[in-house]
């Protein structure tokens, strides 16, 4: 039987919506979750989840935080829910779970799209993300300059009105 890790990082509305679409994708499967402390209490709802284990940290999902309790349990699969289509701003999840022993790593996005990534994905996203910001970045540096330039030159012409 498959073994199932789901890093929750979305919100359970959320989950309440992937679940659903993960049983059908994997069928017969043993699910187990993985949630900061103070998602335990409502990830009890689910009678689907084998087990629920604690991040132990109080921070986001960082690659560096192992969580000693899954170190020795290998996984079929981990789940990496996100709140978008493509992962984006999930960054950090999705080398968290690099963390996990599993053979496969899968992305379930907001309409429950399941999509294996691999490292090389999230180090592309990654990298594409920096040049987006880069992009963004200079355009200001170039552009400012101009507009300063633009509303000073059309300050000189306003007119004093006196009432």
């Amino acid at each position: 039987m498959k073994k199932i890790l789901i890093i929750r990082s979305v919100s359970f509305q959320q989950l309440d919506l992937n679940l659903p679409a993960i049983k059908e994708k994997y069928g017969e499967c043993k699910i187990y979750l993985l949630t900061h402390e103070h998602g335990v209490k409502l990830a009890e709802k689910y009678s689907d989840i084998e087990k629920i284990y604690v991040y132990p940290y109080k921070d986001g999902f960082n690659i560096a935080n192992k969580v000693k309790e899954l170190m020795d349990i290998n996984f079929d699969f981990v789940v990496v829910p996100v709140t978008n289509i493509n992962g984006g701003g999930f960054f950090n999840v999705l080398k968290f779970s690099k963390s996990i022993n599993a053979k496969e790593r899968v992305m379930c996005n907001v309409i429950s799209h399941i999509s294996l990534f691999t490292m090389g994905d999230i180090y592309l996203l990654e990298f594409k993300n920096f040049v987006m910001k880069f992009l963004s970045v200079l355009a200001i540096v170039i552009v400012s300059p101009i507009i300063i330039i633009i509303l000073l030159f059309k300050l000189k012409f306003i007119k004093k009105v006196t009432v």
